[in-house]
């Protein structure tokens, strides 16, 4: 019988080895490209790029030129600018299955492009004779002057239509003074614009109403402006739907609850505001605590949405805590900032993501030293970026990351509601509606929802059943499926978010009372109780159970917490039967082919956190906690001016050998979670398909050595630093023992895999490697991060619930820790 989860975690104290790394890969080959007749392309192209130049008279100081791949084929995308020469790549999109890019080009180096093509025509190079310039010019199909329609990079398909002004997300090169100088152009041009930019590394973004053609005009003359993208609108569901309105209720939980310690770690709702005038809730929101991004709004909640995340975030759900007679001891409390006033505002739309960074700067000015975790439930109405970032997740990444104050942010982000009238198609709905923005932010811990409830008893939806199994996906929760697989696993974790009722008939579904959480009311005077679910409800919980880990261990690092629960997550039989199942003899049996696994993933994430195994390790359930810090990427040793990667981490795990030697073949289980946050840079200039213009600023990666190699073996292997000239690895990786292995966990920034095998090969286990993979801190050096140094938090457990055994007890004495028995 498994152990009951009630020691405290062990921290990993020892720092770990640090040694120069290189990654053993050969590196990239070099970019296929249609076969062309040499002279009638480069002719062509030649002709196309004259054509498309500005008249001498015209007294712009930069051009924008649109470049066309060939459809199924890549553009030599960092052949396509040169930063000496103020050559720049803007932005780079797909239309089908070919690939734009749009490049500013300087007046004074219109000639640059044509001096390729010449060369290419007329040129060779290297001992095969080739064009010069062969691979850049050969990958371009076409070249033409840039358009409006160039710098959108949102879907073709929401490109407006029409000749009515509306908000444009405008994305500008550089910053601050970026920012000021394009809100002077569009004031002269009597063209609202919003008021607070949001800030990147080298990109602004601020918000502009104008028709299409007024945008066109702005593109002639000025040469800020690098992407324009759709302006966010926000939907937050204000649920109204009434339960008991009993007084007594209320003040019987009253005289069970303990009020949390002031300086407590608290959850920070961004949302419409919370009304502490609810007695549940002023115990644990002090005035102080209440603040809004436009003193105009107020910070008092008008529409209930605020309110009902507050009660979740303090007490979960509130019908078990009525019902029960237990005192309630409360350990962390409650903050608030009103971002969005709620429907009928009529104030010019500010980019959310600028709003977002607002809030989380108010919270932290109010109280600097307070642990908090930030809870956000408000997201855009669809996913139509399909995990590209935006504005609005990039921010909460930076955010998340610290750029602007080195201050590190556990981010709470709901997955986003689908629309109730799509309910219907449930479950194929929820595998084609996909996460709302920002909840494809790398760093966010993206909160879906499943279904925790099926008991209907509502007495107006006689006859109806519940739309969702007990333990699947709850009937609004959308997915990633049809994301890129270089775009995070997302939603991280699941929590409860209720259920929906389907008519009889199969035609309609609805809400239920019976199937909501219960929370606190905005208006307390009228009733106490609100129903509340779906992912805002979801996501609710998942801030509370980050804000009890910070209770329990203060030194526990943001980027730990949201290690903690996806590492404590497991999928409902329900969710598992999302794995395709095929016979094999009597009774049925799941595949274990790792691709089933991405499915699971992207619909599910890791699955629902475990609070007991999130809060405490067992005797025969040991979790090991290590925070360390790493520099990624260092000044290349040879060529000058270069980054190169540089240091590698060899982690010796305080092993329970004996234990585990003793257990023998006994199948255990070994659980890895590597957490860290990226310095995101975002525009979309190539991504994954262009190294420059990564999104994320670097990667890092775990490994563990395998049970029948030598500790030398490993590192040879992992390690390109460690060989000696011409010598190659001689041992092998026990990937195929992996759940998901290095492929599918490697998306993102928090790597999850489990591991099964005998506890004897497991007592040969004990080495893990951390090590770099690339970004933009090493592949844009001009930008003066490559000597940056990062964190990470590496959370590792063992588990053998099949035996009566004590590995937790071995592990402590090596650590020094003194066990109570």
């Amino acid at each position: 019988m498994a152990k009951p989860f009630n020691r405290p975690h062990l921290f990993i104290r020892k720092q770990p080895d640090t040694s120069p790394f290189t990654s053993p890969g050969s590196g990239g080959g070099s970019s296929r490209s249609k076969a062309r007749d040499r002279a009638t392309h480069g002719a062509q192209l030649k002709n196309e790029f004259t054509a498309a130049l500005p008249p001498k008279e015209d007294e712009a100081r930069v051009f924008r030129f649109e470049f066309e791949g060939e459809p199924g084929f890549a553009l030599e995308l960092k052949s396509l600018e040169s930063e000496h020469k103020g050559i720049e790549l803007l932005n780079v999109r797909r239309a089908g299955d070919t690939m734009l890019a749009t490049v500013l080009v300087p007046r004074g180096k219109l000639g640059h492009f044509l001096g390729l093509f010449e060369d290419y025509l007329t040129k060779t190079r290297g001992t095969k004779n080739n064009p010069a310039n062969k691979s850049l010019v050969e990958s371009i199909s076409h070249v033409r002057r840039a358009s409006v329609r160039s710098l959108w990079t949102d879907p073709l398909e929401r490109f407006p239509s029409g000749e009515a002004a509306l908000w444009w997300e405008v994305w500008l090169r550089g910053r601050q003074d970026s920012a000021d100088a394009f809100k002077a152009v569009a004031q002269q041009a009597k063209l609202p614009v919003s008021k607070m930019p949001l800030l990147f590394t080298d990109r602004a973004v601020l918000n502009l109403c104008a028709t299409v053609l007024q945008v066109s005009h702005l593109l002639e003359r000025d040469e800020l402006i690098a992407e324009l993208r759709e302006a966010k609108t926000s939907t937050a569901e204000f649920l109204a739907l009434p339960s008991s309105d009993q007084v007594l209720w209320t003040r019987d939980l009253l005289a069970r609850v303990q009020a949390p310690p002031v300086e407590g770690p608290s959850v920070c709702i961004l949302d419409t505001g919370v009304n502490r005038g609810h007695e549940l809730l002023g115990l644990a929101l002090p005035p102080a605590s209440q603040l809004t991004v436009n003193p105009l709004w107020g910070v008092d909640d008008r529409h209930g949405h605020g309110t009902q995340m507050a009660g979740l975030a303090l007490y979960g759900d509130l019908g078990p805590v009525l019902t029960s007679k237990n005192r309630v001891l409360l350990r962390h409390g409650l903050e608030s900032v009103k971002l969005f006033p709620g429907p009928g505002d009529s104030h010019a739309p500010e980019v959310y993501g600028a709003v977002t960074t607002e809030s989380a700067a108010r919270a932290q000015i109010q109280s600097p030293d307070r642990t908090r975790t930030f809870c956000m439930a408000v997201t855009s109405p669809d996913g139509h970026e399909k995990g590209v970032p935006s504005s609005w997740s990039s921010a909460v990444d930076d955010l998340a990351f610290g750029s602007a104050d080195h201050q590190k942010r556990l981010m709470c982000i709901s997955a986003g509601n689908i629309d109730p009238a799509h309910f219907i198609l449930y479950p194929q709905g929820n595998q084609t509606e996909l996460i709302r923005d920002p909840g494809q932010s790398w760093n966010a811990l993206t909160v879906g929802a499943f279904a925790d409830r099926d008991a209907l008893s509502d007495p107006d939806l006689a006859g109806w059943k519940p739309l969702a199994s007990l333990g699947g996906l709850c009937p609004s929760s959308p997915t990633s499926l049809a994301w890129d697989s270089d775009w995070p696993i997302k939603p991280d974790i699941v929590m409860p978010g209720g259920n929906a009722a389907i008519a009889p008939d199969g035609k309609a579904c609805d809400f239920a009372r019976s199937l909501s959480l219960l929370t606190t009311h905005f208006l307390p005077v009228a009733r106490q109780f609100s129903a509340s679910g779906e992912t805002s409800a979801a996501t609710a919980l998942a801030a509370r159970l980050s804000a009890r880990l910070h209770a329990e261990y203060a030194q526990l690092w943001p980027e730990t917490v949201r290690a903690l629960l996806v590492h404590s997550a497991e999928w409902t039989p329900e969710m598992r039967r999302t794995l395709p199942q095929k016979k094999r003899g009597r009774g049925e049996k799941k595949t274990q082919k790792k691709g089933d696994y991405r499915k699971l993933l992207r619909m599910y994430g890791y699955g629902e956190p475990q609070e007991a195994a999130a809060l405490f390790s067992a005797e025969d359930a040991l979790t090991l906690i290590g925070q360390h810090e790493i520099q990624p990427f260092g000044v290349h040793p040879k060529h000058k001016g270069q980054i190169a990667t540089r240091d590698m981490h060899l982690h010796a795990l305080p092993w329970p050998e004996d234990v585990l030697r003793d257990l023998g073949e006994t199948e255990v289980e070994l659980r890895v979670t590597l957490s860290y946050f990226i310095e995101p840079l975002p525009g979309e200039r190539g991504y994954a398909q262009n190294q420059r213009h990564r999104y994320a600023s670097h990667g890092l990666r775990f490994e563990l050595k395998a049970a029948l190699e030598s500790l030398a073996e490993f590192t040879v292997r992992i390690n390109k630093a460690a060989r000696t000239e011409g010598e190659g690895a001689a041992s092998e990786s026990d990937a195929k023992q992996w759940l998901f292995g290095p492929d599918l966990r490697s998306a993102g920034s928090l790597h999850s895999d489990r591991w099964r095998g005998t506890a004897v090969d497991l007592a040969n286990k004990g080495f893990l490697a951390v090590y770099p993979t690339v970004g933009w801190w090493k592949e844009r050096p001009r930008l003066g991060r490559g000597e940056t140094r990062t964190r990470y938090a590496l959370v590792v457990s063992i588990r053998t619930p099949e035996v009566d055994t004590d590995i937790y007890t071995p592990v402590a004495i090596q650590l020094g820790i003194p066990i109570t028995l």
